[in-house]
C-alpha cells in the first residue's frame, strides 16, 4: 500500500497549512523571522516546495537527517508531509527557542532530534549521532542547508554521503549563490558550485557510486547508486580521474 503524504493547503503563494500546522515561506530578512508556536518560518520558495515534491515523487521515505535547520521548518514540513519515522537535525547555533517550544507542544515532536552546537564537519560528532539516532538503518534523505562554504558542505559530503541507503537522495542547497545577480557575500570564499563539478566527474568516474545527480539553478540532488552498499567514508578528490588535469577552484 502506498503511503500517503501530507496535503498541502496554499492560502497565498508565501503561506500554507499542512496537518492544521501554520507556515510562512521567509524569503528575504531571514533573521528578522522566528518561528512560533502559532507559526513555522520555512527558508524556502513555493517553487523550491514543488522541486522537493518531483524529484521525491515516488519515493517513500522513513528518515531525513540534516545539516543546518536554521529556523526549523524543514524538520516540521518534511515530517508532517511525509508522515516520517524520525527526522534528525544538526546544527551549529544554540537552541532555538521558538522551534523547540513548537517540538514540545505538537505530537510531530517526537519524531525529530535536534543536535545543536554541532559543526556539520565534526565527523565523531555525526557518527555517533547517527548511530544513537539511526543505529544500523541507513538513511533516506540527506539534506546540506548549512553553511553553504565549499570546505564544510564537501566535507559534510564526505561524511554523509555513505550513511544513506542504497538508492537515497543527498541535496545540497544553495549552490549556485557564486553566480547569482545581486549577491553579494563571501566575495572570496570558493564557489559550491566548485563541488557540484567534482560530484559530475566523481559519477563518470564511478557510476556505481553517484548514480544520477539533478541540478537546478539552487538545489543539487545526488543519487546514490543502488548497487553501493559500503558505508565506509570517502575522499572525493580520490574518486575522480583527471588524467592529468588540473583542477582549479573558482
Amino acid at each position: 500500500m502506498k503511503k500517503r503524504i501530507g496535503d498541502i493547503n496554499w492560502m497565498s503563494e508565501t503561506e500554507f497549512t499542512l496537518e492544521g500546522v501554520k507556515f510562512k515561506l521567509i524569503l528575504s530578512d531571514f533573521h528578522a523571522h522566528k518561528t512560533s508556536i502559532d507559526q513555522i518560518c520555512l527558508i524556502k520558495s513555493r517553487a523550491a516546495i514543488d522541486m522537493y515534491q518531483e524529484v521525491l515523487e515516488g519515493l517513500e521515505p522513513a528518515n531525513f537527517l540534516e545539516f543546518g535547520v536554521f529556523q526549523g521548518g524543514s524538520p516540521i514540513f518534511f515530517s508532517l508531509f511525509y508522515h516520517l519515522e524520525k527526522f534528525v537535525g544538526v546544527d551549529i547555533s544554540p537552541p532555538i527557542t521558538g522551534f523547540d517550544e513548537f517540538l514540545r507542544s505538537h505530537p510531530v515532536g517526537e519524531r525529530i532530534k535536534i543536535y545543536y552546537e554541532v559543526s556539520q564537519d565534526d565527523e565523531d560528532k555525526i557518527h555517533s549521532i547517527v548511530a544513537e539516532e539511526f543505529g544500523e538503518q541507513a538513511i533516506d534523505i540527506i539534506i546540506d542547508d548549512a553553511s553553504h562554504q565549499y570546505e564544510l558542505t564537501r566535507r559534510s559530503f564526505e561524511i554523509g554521503f555513505p550513511l544513506l541507503k542504497p538508492g537515497g537522495i543527498y541535496a545540497i542547497e544553495d549552490w549556485g549563490w557564486a553566480h547569482w545577480k545581486g549577491f553579494d557575500q563571501w566575495e572570496d570564499a570558493p564557489a559550491m558550485s566548485n563541488l557540484i563539478f567534482e560530484l559530475i566527474m566523481v559519477s563518470a568516474s564511478h557510476p556505481e557510486l553517484i548514480s544520477e545527480i539533478r541540478v537546478f539553478p539552487a538545489f543539487a540532488f545526488v543519487t546514490k547508486s543502488p548497487l553501493y552498499t559500503d558505508k565506509k567514508e570517502i575522499k572525493l578528490d580520490k574518486l575522480y580521474d583527471t588524467r592529468g588535469r588540473t583542477l582549479t577552484l573558482i
